[in-house]
């Protein structure tokens, strides 16, 4: 299992045009120096009033499929 970890300040309005639908996905720059593309809807349990904001860590399974987003 590979743990990959990132930062994100996403203000709200912001993040409402993501929701409506101008984008499906975010690329992240990983702490590790990778740039990932997340899919947005994985993001969800997180959203605030404030918008999107914290540090997360990204478990990829065999073949680099999502297997769990966690805020730290």
């Amino acid at each position: 299992m590979k743990r990959l970890r990132f930062r994100l300040a996403i203000s709200r309005p912001e993040l409402l045009q993501y929701y409506q639908g101008r984008v499906a996905s975010l690329s992240v720059m990983t702490e590790q120096g990778l740039r990932l593309q997340v899919p947005l809807h994985h993001f969800r349990p997180f959203v605030g009033h404030d918008g999107l904001n914290g540090r997360f860590e990204i478990e990829l399974g065999s073949g680099n499929q999502f297997h769990r987003l966690l805020r730290l």
